[in-house]
């Protein structure tokens, strides 16, 4: 039952996701992105080569994992 409805979802189970942005790069490790109108900027500690003044990656990753 469970392989029979993986591969055929009922109409209301059915999802679909996009996504687009644009991203550049600020020098040394600092990034902006704008992502559906909304811009977020990317940076990495002074360990890392950065000026820590935004999270990093990582940090933005470890953030939509835990929502």
């Amino acid at each position: 039952m469970a392989e029979e409805l993986a591969a055929n979802p009922p109409p209301s189970q059915v999802r679909t996701f996009q996504a687009a942005g644009e991203a550049e790069w600020l020098g040394k490790q600092r990034k902006r992105a704008v992502i559906k109108g909304r811009e977020i900027f990317s940076d990495e500690s002074e360990s890392f080569g950065g000026g820590g003044t935004a999270p990093g990656a990582m940090d933005y990753f470890v953030a939509a994992v835990m929502f």
